[in-house]
């Protein structure tokens, strides 16, 4: 992959289980960007390394895209289900730069 052009990451597309109590992302090294497709149910996400509640954070629902802008962003998110009893998961793709940055 050549390092000035914006590329997916290979391989790294995962499936985000998301839970009652808050998770982060397994962020490969070269991770500077990601989008998240919110596939089932609703989520609430921080991006400051802090955990989300119910009532703090920003929610998602699903069919929603989380657009992670930066590294901070992308090691810093910590998620939760809105609803404890619903199974809830996010597709993310990494990738190797924002989009648009030279």
């Amino acid at each position: 992959m050549p390092k000035n052009n914006f590329a997916a990451i290979p391989n790294s597309l995962v499936t985000h289980a998301v839970t009652d109590s808050a998770t982060s992302l397994t962020v490969p090294d070269t991770a500077n960007y990601a989008e998240g497709y919110v596939r089932t149910n609703s989520v609430v996400e921080t991006r400051d390394g802090t955990d989300p509640t119910t009532t703090k954070g920003t929610q998602w629902a699903a069919g929603d895209t989380i657009a992670l802008r930066s590294r901070d962003e992308v090691t810093g998110f910590q998620v939760i289900r809105e609803n404890a009893s619903n199974a809830a998961t996010i597709d993310f793709q990494f990738f190797n730069k924002v989009p648009g940055m030279n």
